[in-house]
């Protein structure tokens, strides 16, 4: 009976952190979407977005190495120590790096999954592309349920078609610059087959499969391994970097201008976007740790309301009666699965 009150005040701070880590990550989303959005549309800035991406991943590196090391807590014993604990933090460094088999099966689907962005967005309409995409938020519960054992009232299952719902109704707009677009070039460009259709909407139902399931692995990685978030996310950003380095020489190498303009054209906004995107990864792991895929997955549709009315007061973006309703589905759906009170099993 002593220990109740302790109890209460362990699960309000967890409570504080999950909460706090949400709000984070969704104002982090929202402010990226919007910066890159003034930089590139506003501001007419060039620069690589790889580069951008490079640069995030090696300030995530650093960080995390700088965390790992300073960290306080003890160290695992090495099989290839003897089992001697491992008290110097740069051989800690090395070993993890020497470790990281679950983490380079993330790197690779993530790459993979990036490379069919490309192949479907040649094959279908973007606004095609982004209503499928959306999928991702049923495909990340369904692999909640096959890989973690666990299950949803059909309140929240509910919930998360509403917000899939929400999430299309805002993104309205990019369907009026499409048939916008498709009109004004309807005699010029030739018209994708249907079987190239078919492909590219297969790509991105692969797409979706892929982005459920690498989030609730990675969530089972964090939750339940000894290696702790910022060691994972050490492994994750280091062996992107090298991946990120390969395809920027690569595409330096097929360029007419070689390695003449790398980072050229980068301004400050290039900088905090790369900042941004760092500190990014590092909330979506905390995320992943502290609470759950389908909360981080509550928290990025949230953004994309604050986007939505942001954009429209500062960047003179669209915001009519769909987006309107886009944002009001989502808010719903939101407070929906959030405040059911059936508990997961």
């Amino acid at each position: 009976m002593e220990k109740r009150p302790q109890e209460t005040n362990e699960s309000t701070v967890s409570f504080r952190v999950k909460f706090g880590i949400l709000i984070l990550l969704c104002f982090q989303n929202a402010g990226h979407a919007l910066l890159a959005r003034f930089s590139q549309s506003i501001m007419g800035e060039s620069y690589s977005s790889t580069e951008v991406v490079l640069v995030a991943e090696v300030m995530k590196v650093i960080v995390s190495a700088y965390l790992t090391v300073t960290e306080k807590q003890q160290n695992e014993v090495l099989p290839t120590t003897e089992n001697r604990p491992v008290t110097n933090p740069f051989a800690r460094l090395f070993y993890l790096l020497l470790a990281a088999d679950k983490v380079l099966i993330l790197v690779f689907v993530y790459s993979f999954a990036n490379v069919l962005s490309y192949y479907a967005l040649a094959r279908v309409d973007a606004a095609v592309y982004t209503v499928l995409l959306q999928l991702k938020i049923l495909s990340t519960a369904s692999f909640f349920v096959i890989m973690l054992g666990r299950s949803f009232s059909g309140a929240k299952w509910r919930s998360l078609l509403l917000l899939v719902i929400g999430c299309i109704l805002v993104a309205s707009p990019a369907f009026n610059k499409e048939c916008a677009g498709q009109s004004g070039d309807s005699n010029g460009d030739e018209k994708v087959s249907v079987f190239e259709t078919a492909l590219g909407v297969g790509a991105i139902l692969i797409m979706v499969t892929i982005s459920g399931y690498s989030a609730v692995y990675f969530e089972s990685m964090l939750k339940k391994d000894k290696t702790t978030v910022w060691e994972r996310n050490f492994q994750l950003a280091f062996y992107s970097s090298i991946l990120l380095l390969g395809i920027m020489v690569s595409e330096r190498v097929y360029s007419s201008t070689g390695f003449d303009d790398v980072f050229k054209g980068w301004t400050i906004n290039a900088f905090l976007l790369a900042f941004i995107q760092a500190a990014g990864g590092m909330l979506v792991a905390a995320t992943l740790k502290y609470a759950d895929a389908i909360l981080k997955t509550l928290a990025t549709s949230g953004s994309i309301v604050l986007s939505a009315v942001v954009g429209y007061a500062l960047l003179d973006g669209p915001l009519d009666i769909f987006v309107g309703l886009g944002c009001i589905c989502t808010i719903l759906a939101i407070f929906n699965y959030t405040l059911d009170a059936t508990p997961t099993s």
